[in-house]
């Protein structure tokens, strides 16, 4: 039920218990305390205009509905429980339901952070990256994606199927967040906390924090409309931000037309994106030697030499799109190069072990594949009282703590 139709309610069950004889009751004890307040003051005396008024019966009636008022306005002021509060369940409502959503997510934090733009209709989206010139049109309910990709005056366009594990890692962040919220719903023992109060991009909100869900799920809404204005989803060291949210605006279905656009070239061209694989996935058995591995594809092939200046889940996800090109310019068979991205995807998983609440890090910036006096990246295995390094050249070998670089 809204706030609202509570205190209609409450107020009809005022008026409800109110009688005349109540009112006329509540009236004659201000118009007595008047007069004596009267009687106290000097000089002479006054028309006694409200014992005038009174004898009118609508005005008894409207002095009544000001007596009302006048508690009411009083239980607010005493914290009363007609005030409008904004409840977990109206906060979620519009994520549930909503059947258009238009928002911005940014995944992983800093200048190499991903950044994403979301049209949803339906079952369909529209989605837009940041720094690519490459917009993917995802039809979830038949599983299928249009890519559209522009190199300068290349127009490209490409249709892929995305069964299985691909539906799961093209998805809607939005499909992601209404599980979470909707196994929330429907378990009576969740464990919501209520973050009171904070002001985001000048607007009162209110917020909501699911406990137990990975590392976080936190959710801010308008104080006023109950609409969620930002939603954050920290896991390990990765964080998502959800931002620039609006439920159920008009938008043409159009923009998410499977039908390939004027000017652009139908290719047959494989679109992988990188995706966290569920435990059981055959990628969970990620080795040392895939770290390695996934080193020497992004120095070699997508940096043309050099190691990256940062990494972490958000960094190799962002290098999917990039990697893609590379393979498309080196013209590798389909087979080669999907078990270029395989191997790729095993290094993440593998560094994830450690992403995730172990001991690591990582200082390839400005280091050239091949000097094998710089160590890029380190990591301590479960048990283990030293290190393992990677070097520039990709050699490994176990190291102290105090050995570590500084």
């Amino acid at each position: 039920m809204r706030p609202a139709d509570n205190i209609e309610k409450s107020i009809k069950k005022l008026r409800y218990k109110t009688s005349a004889e109540t009112h006329d009751r509540v009236l004659g004890n201000v118009l007595q305390a008047m007069d004596e307040k009267e009687k106290q003051k000097p000089g002479v005396n006054k028309p006694d205009i409200w014992r005038t008024i009174m004898k009118n019966t609508f005005t008894k009636i409207a002095a009544a509905i000001v007596v009302i008022a006048g508690i009411l306005i009083g239980l607010h002021f005493a914290g009363n429980p007609f005030v409008a509060t904004v409840t977990f369940a109206e906060v979620i409502e519009p994520i549930l339901n909503a059947r258009t959503v238009v928002l911005d997510y940014v995944i992983g934090e800093g200048p190499d952070a991903l950044e994403m733009h979301d049209i949803v209709i339906g079952s369909r989206i529209r989605r837009t990256m940041s720094n690519m010139d490459m917009t993917m049109i995802l039809d979830l309910e038949d599983a299928r994606m249009l890519t559209l990709v522009s190199l300068g005056v290349t127009k490209i366009a490409s249709y892929n199927d995305i069964q299985g594990t691909g539906l799961e890692g093209t998805g809607s962040v939005l499909d992601f967040v209404r599980n979470v919220v909707s196994r929330v719903k429907n378990n009576p023992d969740a464990d919501i906390q209520d973050l009171g109060e904070k002001e985001i991009n000048g607007q009162k909100a209110v917020g909501f924090y699911v406990k137990g869900f990975n590392d976080g799920l936190t959710i801010w809404a308008n104080k006023k409309t109950s609409l969620p204005i930002r939603i954050e989803i920290t896991e390990g060291k990765t964080s998502t931000v959800i931002k620039n949210i609006k439920f159920d605006v008009p938008l043409e279905e159009s923009l998410v037309s499977m039908e390939v656009p004027a000017g652009y070239t139908m290719k047959d061209i494989a679109i992988h994106i990188i995706e966290v694989p569920a435990p059981d996935n055959h990628l969970s058995n990620a080795t040392e030697e895939d770290l390695v591995e996934s080193l020497r594809i992004w120095a070699e092939i997508i940096l043309d030499g050099a190691f990256p200046d940062a990494i972490g889940t958000d960094h190799f996800i962002k290098q999917a799109a990039p990697l893609g090109y590379k393979m498309a310019s080196l013209r590798l068979p389909v087979s080669e190069g999907e078990q270029l991205f395989f191997k790729f995807q095993k290094g993440m998983i593998f560094l994830q072990k450690f992403e995730f609440g172990g001991k690591w890090g990582y200082a390839g910036k400005g280091v050239k594949l091949g000097d094998a006096e710089k160590i890029i990246l380190w990591y301590q295995p479960q048990g283990s009282d030293t290190y393992r390094v990677i070097y520039g050249d990709l050699s490994v070998k176990d190291i102290a703590t105090e050995d570590l670089p500084k």
